[in-house]
């Protein structure tokens, strides 16, 4: 009878310890998926824009390097539809400052950013509900869809 308790008392400890590990695992890859980036850390790119490269890159006057904006797939030069999508964002940013909060650098050395006007709209969203440009679900999960 001793013995059959401490198998028992064994088991429920093995399977306590497992589901705790599960449990932390699941938290880390929580995590790891899904960037944790707080605001202060990286102070926001403040200016207007010196040119628009395509329709989700940016380039904002005496700040060197382009800007990305997170979230947003547009048409290459190459494609369809890449002229009414730069055009479109052109239109969005003339003559306004951005304030762009970066969240991650891309490989090619870009800041991937969120952009926001002067009455808050965000660009980003702006290029998706136009048309012009769609939700980059891969890097967004898409946080324009809900």
């Amino acid at each position: 009878m001793q013995g059959r308790r401490r198998t028992r008392q064994t088991m429920k400890q093995k399977t306590t310890k497992a589901i705790l590990a599960g449990v932390a695992a699941l938290g880390l890859c929580a995590m790891v998926l899904v960037p944790q980036i707080e605001e202060d850390t990286v102070p926001p790119d403040t200016g207007t824009v010196a040119h628009v490269i395509d329709g989700d890159t940016l380039v904002l006057r005496g700040r060197e390097g382009s800007i990305r904006l997170w979230g947003v797939d547009a048409p290459e030069k190459d494609e369809s539809g890449f002229l009414a999508a730069k055009n479109a964002l052109a239109r969005m940013v003339q003559a306004q400052p951005l304030q762009c909060q970066q969240l991650d650098i891309d490989r090619y050395g870009r800041s991937v950013a969120r952009c926001f006007r002067p009455d808050g709209q965000e660009i980003n969203r702006m290029m998706i509900e136009s048309g012009t440009a769609t939700e980059y679900r891969y890097f967004s999960g898409g946080f324009y869809s809900r």
